[in-house]
């Protein structure tokens, strides 16, 4: 019987979910609950997290930018290396790197990841079905990390249904801004002779200074969505899989059910998450984002400024599946904003991401107030479970046939 939808339907019961939120404090603490009652350890990975990164990170360095635009005539030097600075965080957000937007002065929250694992010796999977025997079942099994972000983005103008279809040129368009004034001010700095360096900085000022005033209006006036797709559906469908583990889940794999806060304001659960726990090599991640609509995909990559790509032998098995869901199921090669799983695979584990989305890749209600539960499409959801299902079978048969040469047996 799938779960996923009963799940789901509780979980939006709850208040909204935004980042750093009581709500999403609620919502932690549900989620607890339901996982110890299914006999799981229960750990809450409390840290904090800058909030509003989308709007007021960039608010910050534009708002820098120009007051080091309004300097240059007197301080040319410190002007462009003031520049410069700026841009380092709001490139590292972008890159997922160490240096990203927590060294700039944003508001902080209290935030926290759920963890779950069966307690250590009491493993209810239903066993190995290696003819290997009782040396098959001694080995130690592959850790896979099922991970689902449960908080909500800001609504706001930003991703208005009538705006979504320019909201990848306008991203375009702010970091072109972004690259022309740096530009502009190293021209007029050692260069102070060419005039096409003040033509940069006035182009460069007035994209940056619209940008700025729609991103500060945007986010005034915007409010928490209920986020029932994103990503309440991928929440429900790790709950639903979490509930089945007890009975159905192969010994050849060792589950780890992770919930990340934050994953809104830059993925900083996932950061928290990876920066405490796993060091071995041959952790398989799988990531569940945004299944409620449209129409199941596995991600290839992901990436805003650089491409990573996911693990191929997950990709060539999830590809393998496909053939059972004809119609269902289909690869997409990137988003424009990343998930979860983007960090995992930066980072050198095995992961991969599913996620839901409709024709040229566009995600239903998108980070806007009709994110609700009528419109979450129970189909896919059910899809979306025993899709994942026989991702996790495949996995535990691989690791029984040796077919993936980086999975340790150890």
């Amino acid at each position: 019987m799938l779960k996923a939808w009963q799940y789901l339907q509780a979980l939006s019961a709850l208040p909204p979910r935004g980042s750093g939120t009581v709500g999403e404090r609620r919502t932690a603490a549900w989620l607890g609950e339901r996982l110890s009652e299914m006999g799981y350890e229960v750990e809450k990975q409390v840290f904090r997290s800058p909030v509003y990164t989308l709007y007021l990170g960039p608010l910050l360095v534009i708002a820098g930018l120009l007051i080091a635009t309004w300097a240059l005539g007197r301080w040319p030097g410190p002007a462009a290396l003031l520049g410069l600075l700026l841009l380092v965080p709001l490139v590292g957000e972008m890159l997922g790197a160490k240096v990203n937007l927590n060294y700039l002065p944003l508001p902080r929250r209290r935030s926290q990841n759920v963890v779950a694992r069966f307690p250590h010796g009491a493993r209810k999977g239903q066993g190995s079905t290696d003819p290997g025997g009782e040396a098959a079942s001694e080995r130690k099994p592959i850790p896979v990390v099922i991970v689902a972000h449960y908080d909500t983005q800001w609504g706001t103008w930003l991703f208005h249904p009538r705006f979504r279809p320019f909201l990848r040129p306008f991203f375009y368009c702010v970091y072109g801004g972004l690259g022309l004034n740096v530009a502009g001010l190293f021209v007029r700095w050692l260069f102070p002779g060419f005039g096409w360096g003040g033509t940069l900085l006035t182009v460069s000022a007035v994209i940056l200074t619209l940008a700025g005033f729609f991103l500060a209006v945007a986010v005034a006036t915007g409010r928490a969505v209920p986020g029932a797709n994103d990503n309440g559906s991928g929440v429900a469908v790790a709950l639903a899989l979490a509930d089945r583990w007890r009975t159905e889940g192969p010994a050849e794999l060792e589950p780890v059910f992770v919930f990340t806060g934050c994953e809104e304001v830059g993925l900083r659960g996932m950061r928290h998450f990876l920066a405490t726990t796993l060091p071995p090599s041959n952790t398989i991640f799988v990531n569940l984002d945004n299944v409620g609509g449209g129409r199941l995909r596995y991600l290839l990559g992901e990436g805003m400024l650089t491409y990573q790509r996911y693990d191929a032998d997950l990709i060539e098995l999830a590809e393998q599946l496909t053939e059972r869901y004809p119609g269902k199921v289909e690869p997409l090669r990137n988003l424009l904003l990343p998930t979860d799983g983007l960090l995992a695979a930066k980072a050198g584990y095995k992961a991969i991401t599913l996620l839901a989305a409709g024709d040229r890749g566009v995600i239903p209600n998108y980070h806007w107030h009709t994110d609700t539960l009528e419109h979450v499409d129970r189909n896919v959801l059910a899809v979306t479970e025993r899709f994942t299902v026989d991702l996790l079978k495949g996995l535990a048969e691989a690791v029984r046939a040796g077919k993936f040469r980086w999975l340790s047996h150890a």
